[in-house]
């Protein structure tokens, strides 16, 4: 075996990994509290994933990276960004536009990342991307795609209350932060919580299956005379099946802050950020005692993030 300072094989400690369900999410904390940020979102029934922050991806299987639709930056410092690269050779092949957001300047990050690279033999099959950053209260879109020129403008468009996603079940939602360059927190703020009552579908003799994933779908998008098809043949309407099957409650909020000065102002846009939330992720690079150099680099000690 070669000594351990010339191929080390044991991984580095990033700390516990956080891992649970808040509503129909499953969250991971995939670097554990001292690694990269990089906070995974799978959506229930969905075969879709939603990142927060951009650190290390080489955790995550290629097919996580096939299913990221959406992808939501705080800042284009290294560490929050340098996962990119992950996502960008995953991503080659016949899949659609991966949409990522962040503050002014992320087209022209992505850009570099995907400049710095020949890409010469991948033809229409390079990755694209489709880039929003919030101006204000304006969204400013571009198109990044392998082998083309870009960033390509797409238009803009205006931003109400900070949302910049807004679909059937759930919204994310940003507040502009100071961390010496603009930063970005951010909710995810589902509509509702749709939990399945096991006794009923035992009851009626229906076993789980695709199906009940369709019925939330048409749930959350208020289809509700639209047909669902049972596994014994039948068909019975959305909002009939939901009395019978479904307990909804309101959903459980989720708010992700990375490096932000502490500041009054910061201080008051989070909180009103976050008021609220279920769960709540927010980093502290700093003891108490080194409060000094929590401000000097524009961070939070981990008794400003209680507060």
């Amino acid at each position: 075996m070669p000594p351990p300072d010339v191929a080390p094989y044991g991984e580095a400690d990033t700390g516990p990994r956080i891992i649970g369900r808040v509503g129909s999410l499953t969250v991971s904390l995939v670097n554990g509290v001292f690694g990269d940020p990089l906070l995974h979102l799978r959506l229930q029934h969905q075969r879709r994933s939603l990142l927060f922050d951009l650190g290390d991806g080489s955790r995550l299987p290629a097919r996580i990276a096939h299913q990221v639709t959406d992808v939501f930056v705080t800042h284009a410092h290294a560490d929050h960004i340098s996962g990119f690269l992950w996502l960008l050779r995953s991503r080659t092949g016949e899949f659609p536009p991966c949409r990522l957001y962040g503050p002014p300047g992320l087209a022209e990050h992505v850009e570099g990342f995907v400049r710095g690279i020949i890409w010469d033999r991948v033809g229409e099959r390079g990755p694209r991307f489709e880039i929003a950053e919030l101006h204000d209260d304006e969204l400013r879109r571009y198109r990044v795609q392998a082998a083309y020129p870009g960033p390509h403008p797409l238009g803009a468009t205006q931003v109400s209350d900070g949302v910049l996603l807004a679909e059937p079940g759930f919204r994310v939602r940003a507040a502009v932060l100071d961390h010496g360059t603009p930063v970005l927190a951010f909710a995810h703020e589902p509509d509702k919580q749709i939990n399945v009552r096991k006794d009923q579908l035992r009851a009626r003799g229906l076993a789980p299956g695709p199906w009940l994933g369709e019925l939330k779908r048409c749930l959350l998008a208020e289809q509700m005379d639209a047909p669902i098809r049972l596994p014994d043949g039948s068909v019975d309407s959305a909002a009939a099946l939901s009395r019978d099957l479904t307990l909804i409650r309101p959903g459980k909020k989720l708010v992700y802050a990375t490096d932000l000065a502490d500041t009054p102002d910061n201080r008051k846009r989070l909180t009103t950020l976050a008021h609220g939330a279920h769960t709540f992720f927010c980093e502290a690079a700093f003891r108490d005692v080194d409060a000094e150099q929590a401000t000097r680099t524009g961070h939070l000690t981990a008794r400003a993030c209680g507060e």
